[in-house]
């Protein structure tokens, strides 16, 4: 008898089907892979059987009895745990207190807590002090806290939704491991991530999301990331084009830093210019960033990496003038800057995916939501006509799944509003040099061309561009050059150019990890 069993699973909100008849099981200690394109219903489906939403038709059975949640208190109960894709914890819990909440060592002295939540924070190799509040961490370390939660919860089906979207490949590793120890447990887990290679590493059995039905169900083993890719999207799927390089030499980088030249090859996308657009020399944050040079050409893009206390987000930091920083020497846009004396030198326009509808209002439509000027205003019928043509426009070339411009952006898929934020912001930010921290976060595969598209349309104007992200396949797929960053330095430049995307994966991963 299988441990989890669901059969015709439908949900539809309004006159969108997002599950139409989705039947399949689990077993005990079976850990099932769920993939699917951004609003294929995996999110819902995870919903459903986590209690937040209730499906319109269908049935579940957990261990042999009928299982219907009314909420998600109730799932936990009646054994299934789920860790969400945005999590939500009271930021004035204690980490202790935020691992044990909901089981039953909940409300027991902080002092009895500390020792046993050490020990979970430590399977899912998290580094911070279980007195600390909540409110204190920074948001991509909520996600390992839900799974240190998961390991104190006396549940025997898990669902892990998007866990592995914000980690870094040591995380990640931490993360599968875990897996691994539920699954000796004798529990189930349906483990729901994008990141196809890294998942195929610790699944037994993937199950493909595709039109509100199980598209495929299929021993891991049997299946390798690019055919994955291609089951999950429903047709082929190709890999990033490579740049095409300038016939000028490439323009030399500062001293101690690797030269990056770009070879001749023939792509369509289009290689940087010759023309520098960010030079930045001997930049220092204090107590955190040692000396960092850096050489950004027009119509580039460069990757930086690293450990959570390597200094690369305070780089980040530094670059769009969040933190203080100092240089010998700055030039932006071809003029030279000083630090220090004018508070705008460095203030380099950053995207950021946040947790409230990605920085906009989720109560707007996705009309309002693209417009440019404000709605209302007094204008003429053919500019409004050309607005919303844009918007039809911008929602068909991304595959928005909706049926109406005039859906609230907060009902569609986290991807979907994912897209079209980058596209508002890229749109409305200025064309020179911009930071964009993980751009394709929990994409799907045809989300995530979609996504370096922008950049390459940006990258033709004469953009510059600075991908901040913990991602070894984001990084690959779009970057022309990746940093790796270790001890507050660029420690290794890994030039993209000539290797394929799987290579660079590899390479990033390896320095990585050994910095």
């Amino acid at each position: 008898m299988a441990l989890l069993q669901v059969q015709g699973l439908r949900k539809s909100f309004g006159a969108r089907r997002v599950l139409r008849d989705v039947s399949f099981t689990v077993d005990d200690g079976e850990v099932v892979g769920l993939v699917g394109t951004n609003g294929a219903g995996k999110s819902t489906l995870g919903d459903v059987l986590a209690g937040i939403t209730a499906a319109d038709a269908g049935s579940m059975t957990l261990m042999g009895h009928p299982y219907a949640p009314l909420s998600p208190d109730d799932a936990r109960h009646l054994g299934v745990g789920v860790v969400q894709q945005l999590v939500r914890i009271d930021p004035a819990l204690t980490v202790a207190q935020a691992v044990f909440r909901g089981t039953p060592q909940a409300g027991r002295p902080q002092a009895e807590l500390r020792r046993q939540a050490q020990v979970l924070l430590a399977e899912v190799a998290l580094d911070v002090d279980p007195d600390t509040p909540v409110g204190d961490l920074p948001h991509f370390v909520h996600g390992l806290v839900e799974t240190a939660r998961v390991l104190a919860e006396d549940t025997r089906m898990v669902v892990l939704d998007e866990v592995s979207a914000a980690l870094l490949p040591m995380e990640v590793s931490s993360l599968h491991a875990v897996t691994g120890r539920l699954s000796r447990q004798g529990r189930g887990v349906l483990y729901i991530s994008h990141r196809l290679p890294e998942m195929l590493e610790v699944v037994d059995r993937v199950l493909v999301l595709r039109d509100g039905r199980i598209a495929l169900d299929r021993p891991a083993a049997e299946l390798d990331p690019v055919r994955l890719a291609a089951e999950t999207v429903g047709e082929p799927v190709s890999l990033p084009a490579p740049r095409v390089a300038s016939a000028s030499a490439a323009v030399p980088e500062p001293a101690g830093a690797e030269p990056a030249p770009v070879p001749a090859r023939t792509s369509p996308r289009l290689a940087p210019s010759d023309e520098v657009a960010l030079r930045v020399r001997n930049l220092r944050v204090p107590g955190a960033v040692e000396g960092v040079d850096l050489v950004l050409r027009r119509g580039e893009v460069i990757g930086l990496t690293g450990h959570r206390s390597s200094g690369v987000r305070e780089i980040a930091g530094a670059l769009s003038g969040e933190l203080p920083a100092i240089t010998d020497e700055l030039v932006l846009h071809g003029e030279e800057r000083c630090l220090g004396e004018d508070d705008s030198a460095l203030h380099l326009p950053a995207y950021r995916p946040d947790d409230d509808a990605y920085g906009v209002d989720p109560g707007e439509t996705i009309a309002r939501t693209l417009s440019q000027e404000a709605w209302g205003a007094l204008t003429d019928v053919r500019s409004e006509i050309a607005t919303l043509r844009g918007v039809i426009r911008t929602v068909h070339q991304l595959d928005v799944k909706t049926l109406s411009i005039t859906t609230m952006f907060g009902a569609l898929s986290g991807g979907d509003q994912h897209k079209l934020a980058l596209a508002r912001w890229m749109s409305s930010a200025p064309r020179d040099v911009v930071v964009l921290h993980e751009p394709t976060r929990g994409l799907d595969v045809r989300a995530r061309t979609q996504v370096r598209k922008l950049l390459d349309e940006a990258t033709a104007d004469g953009t510059s561009v600075v991908v901040v992200s913990v991602d070894p396949d984001e990084l690959a797929e779009c970057c022309d050059r990746v940093g790796i960053v270790s001890g507050g330095r660029v420690a290794r430049w890994i030039d993209t150019s000539e290797l394929a995307v799987d290579a660079v994966r590899d390479r990033i991963v390896e320095a990585a990890t050994a910095a």
